[in-house]
């Protein structure tokens, strides 16, 4: 066995997260997989984002997330929550053939949630 727990690799290498400001929009690009294991880190930087936005939108693109689990499913809810308090719509973009959307539509999370296809239809919303 290699490495941390038996071979399987850290958070940081399961999900990366790169921050981008785009025409008043903080955008967070997501890439790997937000699980139980990673749900904390982008709920931190979701949570920061939101804070900094001085009530402008918050972009969250998951185009590049190859997996979303249930626990990931309820972070998306919380940063949702969170932006409508703090005035800062939070917009999640989602590509439609990509396996991320499934569970996102199975828990009807597609009436909750402010969908996008690409980060510049949530930018230009």
């Amino acid at each position: 066995m290699n490495g941390p727990l038996g071979g399987v690799p850290p958070a940081e290498q399961l999900m990366t997260i790169e921050r981008d400001d785009r025409d008043g929009c903080l955008v967070l690009v997501v890439h790997g997989e937000v699980d139980l294991s990673t749900g904390g880190r982008l709920m931190e930087a979701g949570s920061a984002a939101l804070q900094e936005s001085a009530q402008q939108p918050v972009v969250l693109d998951l185009t590049g997330v190859d997996f979303l689990s249930s626990s990931g499913l309820g972070l998306l809810v919380a940063l949702h929550d969170d932006g409508r308090e703090l005035g800062a719509p939070l917009r999640v973009v989602v590509d439609p053939t990509r396996p991320v959307i499934r569970p996102i539509r199975t828990m009807g999370l597609d009436e909750v949630l402010s969908l996008y296809r690409t980060v510049d239809e949530a930018v230009a919303a």
